[in-house]
């Protein structure tokens, strides 16, 4: 991600995606992200260079714990299964 600013906005990029300010700043308030100032190359020649954002040590931990949790189990269902029928259980004889 980099931040650039534009007419006394900043902004947040993703490769080609937006990213709202106020997530970074969540990010950055909870310390799971910092910024390096002009640490990414310019939009555009002879533009100012961008800061960059990356996540910090707990950030990474954080992510890699959040994409490793196993999805949620439903409750075992208690709903005894249908007893099979007569007919499907009967034995054929030749």
């Amino acid at each position: 991600m980099v931040v650039t600013s534009s007419l006394g906005r900043q902004n947040v990029h993703y490769r080609d995606e937006r990213v709202l300010m106020g997530t970074l700043r969540a990010l950055e308030a909870k310390g799971l992200a910092e910024r390096v100032p002009k640490s990414a190359p310019a939009t555009y020649v002879g533009g100012p260079l961008q800061d960059r954002v990356r996540l910090t040590t707990a950030g990474t931990t954080a992510l890699a714990i959040a994409i490793s949790i196993p999805p949620t189990r439903r409750a075992p269902d208690t709903t005894p299964a249908p007893a099979p029928t007569a007919a499907k259980t009967a034995v054929r004889s030749r």
